[in-house]
Parts: structure tokens; C-alpha cells; sequence
């Protein structure tokens, strides 16, 4: 039995999840877009290329800021810097780099013959955002 009577808890996948190699390309092209336009939005709206730490871990749904340094150790062309003691993102390295993962998770898609989401599917991916 769930949480509150029967209803199952649900958890948004993070960044760590969408990179994991067991994840299906097409969906982790899809993840990852969000994530970038989440870390492109917070950058414009602070007005820096490097955001706050805590609000990129929490647009990264990563816990703590060793989790963001182990995929910047995995994914060096990621952007993660460490300022102040705290770890964050070069917002405009972490865009680049991201739209280069996104094509290579897509062309991979595409050579699998994984078929895009229906409509509905893509929808309910969206509401995660």
C-alpha cells in the first residue's frame, strides 16, 4: 500500500537520471531539454551566467551539491564550477552541452527505432516541469 491511503508517491526524475545509461533516449533528450531551459530561465532571471547553487540543484531535482560535482566529474564539458564552496553551473557552458546531448540522445532514438511519445505521453511529461 502507498502513501495516504493508496496513493503511490510519485517522484520527478532528476538530472542524474536522465544522464543514467539506462535511460531510453528518447526520454532523456526530453529531460534534458527541460533541464536546460530551466537553468537558461534562472540565469536570465538572476542576471548571471553563474546561478544560485540551491536553486540550481533544486531545477536539477539533485539533492546535494556532491551530486552536481559527480556529474561534473562524469560530463566535464557540463559547466560545473565551484564558487564560494558551493557547486553551480556555467549557465551558457551547461546550454551548449546540453543541446549537444540532446541531438546525440535523439540521433541514438532514431538509429533504435524508438518512436517519439504520443501526445497525451509528452503532455504528462511536460506537467513534470
Amino acid at each position: 500500500m502507498g502513501l495516504g491511503g493508496g496513493l503511490m508517491a510519485r517522484t520527478k526524475p532528476s538530472l542524474a537520471e536522465a544522464l543514467s545509461p539506462w535511460s531510453a533516449p528518447h526520454d532523456a533528450a526530453d529531460l534534458l531539454e527541460g533541464f536546460r531551459l530551466s537553468i537558461v530561465a534562472l540565469a536570465e532571471e538572476q542576471h548571471t551566467g553563474l546561478p544560485d547553487s540551491m536553486r540550481v540543484l533544486n531545477a536539477l531535482r539533485l539533492c546535494k551539491g556532491t551530486e552536481l560535482a559527480a556529474l561534473g566529474g562524469d560530463w566535464p564539458a557540463m559547466g560545473v564550477r565551484r564558487v564560494g564552496g558551493a557547486w553551480t553551473l556555467d549557465a551558457r557552458q551547461f546550454d551548449l552541452w546540453a543541446q549537444g546531448q540532446i541531438s546525440v540522445f535523439r540521433r541514438k532514438a532514431a538509429q533504435s527505432g524508438q518512436t517519439a511519445p504520443s501526445q497525451a505521453s509528452m503532455q504528462s511529461k511536460l506537467n513534470l516541469f
